[in-house]
Formats: C-alpha cells, structure tokens, sequence
C-alpha cells in the first residue's frame, strides 16, 4: 500500500516574532518593541509596514529571515515534488523583489511561466538560527539606506532629534557639526537636518507647546501639588529661578514637571517676585493647590514673596545639611588649617604635570592603586570629604614626590594625616545621610525627621566628657549647628504628617514625646475633616438611591442610612487612624507609595491625607543632582545655551523623561 507524501506546511510568518496577539481582540496585535497597537485582517501588511516605519532594523531582519524561510519551504516543498511560487522581495512598497529579478538567486532555476523549481541541496536543507530571543541582542546590521526617505520617516527622526537634545541638554548647534553628520551617513540615514534657528525658533517651541497642553491635563486630575524653587547662577553672573511642581497621580506614582523658568536678577522686589510666581501657578491652574513651597537658598524676598501669595515655606534639607557641616568646620580653626593644606596639595598636583607624572611613577613602585587626587568643589563639603579620603588613602606617596620636588612645605606629618582620619569618621555619618538622598530617585520630605534624629544622636553619643581639641569642637559645632537647623523639625506640622503616614517611620520616628502627640492629634482631626467630606457625599448618593427605589428597597435603605448615621466621624477617624498604626511597619528600604498603593482600600480616608503630604520632597534641587557630579556636568550643559533658549530646554528636559 503506497503511502501519499505529505506537503510541508507554510512556516508561521516571522513578524509574530515581533507582535503578540491581543486576547480580547483578534484582530489587533501588540508590538514588542513600542507596545503600539496594530489592526490586522486576514494577513500581516500592517504589522510589516509598521516595523519598516517605525523599527527599520528590526524590519530589515525580519526581511532576512522571512526570505531564509520561504527559502527552506520551497526546498521541502520541491523535495515533495511540489512546484511552487517564488519568494519575491519588492522595494519601494515595502516587501519582494520586481517580477524580473528573481534569477539573480543561484538557489533557483526558472522554469517557463510564473513557476520555478528550487534545485536539491547536497548538503540537506539550511536550518533557519532565528529565535525570538534574537530580539533581545542588539543587530549587527547597519540601518537601510531606505531610512528617512518617506514623509512619515522624516518626522520621527525629526522628532526623536529633538527628543534626543532636550533630554540630553545638548545645544542644537550640533546639527552642524561634521562628526555627528558622518555618523548619520554611515547610519544610512539620509534626511534634510533642520538647521540650528530652525530648530531654536520654531521646532522646539512648537514641541513646548505640545507638551505643555499634555502636562496641563495631567494636572487637572490631581488635588495637592507641592513646589520647588531651585535658585541658581548662569555663568556665574545671572540668577534663574526653576519652579517644579510635585504630585502623586491615582496610580501612587510619583511625578514631577517643571513649570517655568525666569530670570531672577532683575527687579526683584517682594511684589514682582510675588506676582511672578503666582502667575505661573495661574497660567498651570495649581495655585489653590498648593501644600507648601521648598527653597533651595535662604532668601528674604523669595520668603515674603511666599508669604505674600499665602504659600507655606520650608527650606531644603540638602542645603541645610550643606550648611550644617560647612559651618563646623569653619567655627574650628585647626581644620580650617590643615583643610586649606590639603587643598592646595590636591591643586598643586592637579595644575603640575611633572608632579602628577611623579606621583603615577612612585605608585607604580610601591604597588599602589593607580589614583588621582580629588578637586574640591567650592561650598560643597562632600567634595572635601572625598578630597581628604583620597589623601589620607595616598598621604605616603604624595610626601615621596613633594621631598623630591622641593615641596617639604606641603608634606602632611603623622598627627595631621590622623586628625583628618578622625574627622573622617566624625563625618562618615553625614555622609550616610547624603547617600540617602542622592541614591534615591525621589526622597519624600517623611525621611527628614529620622536622619536628623540619627544625626544629633549619633553625634552627641560620640562625644566624651572632658574631651578637648580639635575633634572635640567639630562635634560641639556640629550638635550646635543641628541643633540650631533641626531642632523644630519634629513639631512642624507638614514633616510630623508626613513622617506619620509613611508606612516606614510612623510613630517610631520621634523622639520628642509631646511632639508626637500633638502630631497624632492633627492627623485625627484632618481624618475626621475627609471623613466628614466623604459622608457628606455618601449621603447624597444614599438619598437619591432610596428615592428611586422606595417600592422595593426603600426600608432597608433606610435602615443603612440610619445605621451609618450612628457612627460619628471621630469613632470612623479613630478607628482608622487605629488600625492605619497597628499595621506593622514595613522595611526602612520599602517603598511607601506601593505599600499605599496596594492598602488604599484599607483606609480610604488616610489615603487622601498620604497623597497630599507624600508628594513634598525632602530637596528643592533633585536629590540625584544635589552632591554629585552629574548636578556639576548638569549646570555645565545649562550654560550653554542663550538666556532666552533656557526656559524651553529645561522644561522638555524634564518633562520628555
């Protein structure tokens, strides 16, 4: 009995690769690269013609491979005695070959007709390497040529360009340049480049503009916004003032936009500075929506400007703890001595070739890592910090090469060398908290309470009785200066709800007893105001459905009614304030607004109070750029670009994130 030989089947197309299938709707698939939504019918047009506009790469490999499958199947399909069509591939329209140039291939031989007959392989059929893992791997293929000569090409990458020098703070003048051309040409990318006024004058502020409607309608949706004032210099000579707004959306996610900026320098005077400000809270719709206002400089016209507008003030935390150990440091006068010593070794070996070739030579020698010395940055005691870190790590190779110098002067002796290492350990503590700060994408003004407690405790732990010198004063000073910054911090309202509602801290963060309880006391009664709201609200709703309803369900709405009426809205805010702290905290690491996310439902009244005291930040200026050198790389980049190009590039940097 002869068996009938089987036709293989038609492989899967390989833009499945590339797209997954919608379960609720199947005729609409899914891309894995941009998780755009395509509609498809009965074949895969769309979805090939979506990845050869938008993901040219990925198109092109899907190309390849389609061409290695169709190649593998017409092999099985003449091994079967089939014939069959050949796979075209076309240019210009997106897929196949014109009809005429199929010969080319040395895998087919024509036969007359449409028909052709694939010639057997010695060697067996080639297996097809393409696993949807590939997707994973960057592609070693160059772009197509094909790129940026259709309409819709031309304005994504127009787009991303300026995508590309907003969020990167690059000056559009790069356009220009000969490297960044010839590196677009060896990408295959042929497009018309708008020039540098052309995109300063009008592709930017139309970008802004667009953006700004976006941010608009995001804002509408949120009920509490704190702000941010970052006062900074231009090229050391003119003052700008950046007001960011901070909210957290439904969703427990934590957002940030920047809202303007404008020119700081001139007429500032309480009123205009006022009228400034809140004309911006104005042209946002936010200024009946703002909890507090942060600063990140002490400054008497901005301070009675917040008052003017009815605002709250707060003062960042990043500059008080700047100012904190600064000024310790500059109250002792042997630091200050050995702290300038250290300097001007540090600038002598930066600024002197033939010290600093030296000093590689001597490490090399005595098997010594391979470090340079770090440069302080003025008014920023972190960068001190590490300058003496790096010093005392190196302190014996640095006096080898200043005695062969003829640098004795410079030479640090044993007790300098071991008073900087105890200062060090004095420090490291507040270099803790810096970490805090600066490692984190957003730090919520709730942390502020603990590390300043942390802070004064572990300071004044490490303080002897009768201790003298040196040492001794630095942690007198610094407990003043602490005490002097942090002291209140516990019986400030905003901080002490804060630091309260963090599933984190709550009431293990305070250690003055007497301001806890005046804190749970304002959280009760704030409880009980959303309480009264929501009831109120309630009511209506319970009201109207008992009316509509009186034939069949009227008495046991009434019933509800009634029922609910019998709790008042202190027994409804105690006993979810009681719960809300018989939750067991969770980790110092966790994330707070996830915790709130997932337990909203738990306690729907205190979730109104978490979103509006959780989204304060503890730092004016973004944590991430406070102490680090990213916020100096930062400031260098903002700098070049002309005053009135300022306030649209930093507000799409910021907000195209």
């Amino acid at each position: 009995m002869s068996t009938k030989q089987r036709t293989p089947r038609r492989p899967r197309s390989v833009v499945w690769y590339y797209f997954d299938k919608l379960p609720d709707d199947p005729f609409k698939a899914r891309c894995r690269l941009c998780n755009m939504i395509c509609q498809h019918g009965s074949n895969t047009s769309n979805m090939f013609c979506h990845l050869r506009s938008r993901h040219p790469a990925s198109y092109e490999e899907a190309e390849d491979q389609r061409e290695q499958d169709a190649k593998l199947y017409m092999e099985l399909k003449a091994k079967a005695g089939k014939t069959v069509t050949p796979y075209v591939r076309a240019r210009g329209r997106g897929r196949g070959r014109p009809p005429g140039s199929v010969g080319e291939s040395g895998d087919y031989t024509v036969v007359p007709g449409s028909l052709m007959q694939i010639k057997p392989d010695p060697d067996g059929p080639v297996s097809s390497g393409f696993t949807p893992q590939a997707l994973m791997t960057p592609g070693k293929k160059s772009y197509s040529s094909s790129i940026g000569r259709g309409r819709s090409s031309n304005v994504d990458i127009k787009n991303a360009l300026l995508h590309w020098l907003a969020v990167d703070m690059l000056h559009p003048s790069i356009v220009l340049k000969k490297g960044f051309n010839k590196f677009l040409s060896a990408c295959g990318i042929q497009l018309d480049l708008p020039d540098r006024k052309s995109i300063s004058n009008t592709l930017v502020p139309k970008l802004v503009e667009e953006r700004k409607t976006q941010v608009k309608k995001e804002l509408e949706t949120v009920s509490t916004v704190a702000l941010t004032l970052e006062t900074w210099t231009y090229r050391e000579s003119q003052a700008f003032l950046t007001m960011t707004a901070h909210c957290i959306k439904d969703t427990w996610a934590m957002n940030s936009y920047v809202l303007e900026t404008l020119d700081y320098s001139e007429e500032k005077t309480e009123t205009n500075v006022a009228s400034n400000l809140k004309r911006i809270t104005d042209e946002w719709g936010l200024t009946g929506n703002v909890i507090v206002l942060l600063s990140n400089l002490p400054d008497e016209v901005l301070s009675s400007a917040i008052a003017v507008n009815g605002w709250e003030e707060f003062s960042c935390f990043g500059h008080s703890l700047n100012l904190v150990v600064n000024n310790a440091i500059a109250s002792v006068t042997e630091l200050v001595r050995v702290h300038k010593k250290i300097s001007n070794t540090s600038t002598y070996f930066y600024e002197n070739l033939k010290a600093s070739d030296a000093l590689a030579s001597v490490q090399e020698q005595h098997n010594l890592p391979a470090e340079r010395l770090k440069q302080e940055q003025p008014g920023l005691w972190t960068s001190m910090y590490a300058m003496m870190q790096k010093m005392v790590g190196q302190y014996e190779a640095v006096n080898t090469v200043l005695c062969l110098l003829g640098k004795d002067d410079m030479c640090l002796c044993d007790d300098e060398v071991e008073l900087i290492r105890e200062m060090i350990q004095i420090l490291s503590p507040f270099q803790a908290a810096v970490e805090e700060l600066c490692t984190e994408e957003y730090t919520c003004v709730s942390k502020l309470i603990p590390l300043a407690s942390l802070l004064q405790q572990v300071t004044a732990s490490s303080l002897i009785a009768d201790e003298e010198g040196a040492l001794a004063d630095l942690k007198s000073a610094l407990i003043s200066e602490m005490h002097h910054h942090f002291s209140n911090l516990e019986n400030n309202p905003l901080l002490a709800t804060a630091t309260l509602l963090d599933p984190r801290f709550k009431q293990h963060a305070f250690t003055d007893t007497e301001a806890l309880e005046a804190a749970q006391e304002r959280l009760l009664l704030d409880t009980q105001t959303i309480v009264k709201t929501t009831d109120s609200v309630d009511n209506k709703d319970s009201t109207t459905i008992s009316n509509s309803s009186a034939s069949l369900w009227g008495m046991f709405d009434k019933k509800v009614v009634n029922a609910k009426a019998l709790k008042t809205d202190v027994s409804e805010a105690d006993n979810e304030t009681h719960r809300f702290f018989k939750e067991v905290n969770i980790m110092r690491t966790g994330d707070p607004l996830q915790w709130w996310r997932l337990n909203e439902v738990q306690f729907p009244h205190l979730k109104v109070l978490a979103k509006r005291f959780l989204c304060v930040p503890a730092t004016a200026t973004p944590s991430i750029r406070l102490f680090s050198k990213e916020g100096i790389e930062f400031a260098q980049q903002r700098n070049k670009f002309r005053p009135g190009r300022l306030s649209n590039m930093l507000f799409l940097n910021q907000n195209l994130i």
